[in-house]
């Protein structure tokens, strides 16, 4: 069976403690550019890791080849992110994900729109194509703006319905609607662990010697995994530590 491990921080310290590891390392980063998204996410889930579990350590270097170094002062460790996701539903999540973010830059340039947040059920069974996706920007963008002036969710092929709230920016979310909660797989963790085995000695040679891996699962979306704690899981690896966090529930298990 996986070990859990423990947190003596309730959320309110964990969230103090977040903001004082994570703050500098995302000045300079634009969340529109699609790699420097990806770098705000696992600052922000790494940096919620360490706040948690190892508040004793900060977060010193953001690089690749490992992905992050943390030090406690007397100790540095090279910290590799992955995520483990299924990537046919990922897939999909990103097509409307990335349609909703072209509809925020479009409303961006509207006089008539303040910041809002808007929350977009979407129907089920879409079946949009990527040929489709400029005419479902244009599409979407006519929704949302008569839905957050009026209120009125005109008649369309997309949307099921929609809630919008004040905020400090303009913000469209896609949500998918209720799904079955899929749990991760020992064959996933080994596979993930094994693509990863394979570039450590050059994350050695570019870093420290000492190592760990953190396998990230527990998103909201039907892509994401939870964790089944009975798992029981045998992992021959040269990584110093192995874990596996689970991100929206702030679960972290040691695998090695």
């Amino acid at each position: 069976m996986i070990k859990e491990i423990q947190s003596n921080l309730d959320f309110v310290e964990t969230s103090k403690q977040l903001k004082k590891k994570i703050t500098k390392h995302l000045i300079g980063l634009d969340r529109t550019k699609k790699d420097d998204k990806q770098k705000i996410l696992e600052i922000c889930q790494i940096g919620k890791l360490i706040a948690t579990y190892f508040n004793e350590y900060e977060i010193i270097e953001l690089r690749e080849k490992p992905d992050f170094i943390i030090s406690n002062g007397l100790a540095s460790i090279g910290l590799e992110h992955q995520i483990i996701v299924d990537f046919e539903s990922k897939s999909e999540e990103g097509f409307y994900e990335n349609i909703c973010h072209k509809v925020e830059q479009n409303l961006a340039k509207d006089p008539e729109i303040s910041n809002v947040l808007v929350n977009l059920f979407l129907k089920k069974s879409l079946s949009f194509k990527v040929n489709d996706k400029a005419n479902l920007i244009n599409e979407l963008t006519d929704i949302v703006k008569t839905f957050i002036i009026s209120g009125e969710l005109i008649t369309n092929k997309i949307v099921e319905s929609a809630h919008k709230m004040s905020h400090t920016k303009i913000n469209v979310n896609p949500n998918f609607g209720a799904y079955v909660q899929k749990m991760v797989t020992e064959e996933l963790i080994l596979d993930s662990i094994s693509r990863k085995e394979s570039k450590l000695k050059n994350y050695r040679n570019h870093s420290i010697d000492c190592q760990w891996l953190v396998l990230v699962i527990g998103g909201t979306g039907e892509s994401s995994y939870e964790v089944n704690q009975s798992l029981e899981i045998s992992i021959n690896s040269r990584f110093n530590k192995i874990y596996l966090y689970e991100d929206f529930e702030n679960n972290l298990f040691e695998l090695k």
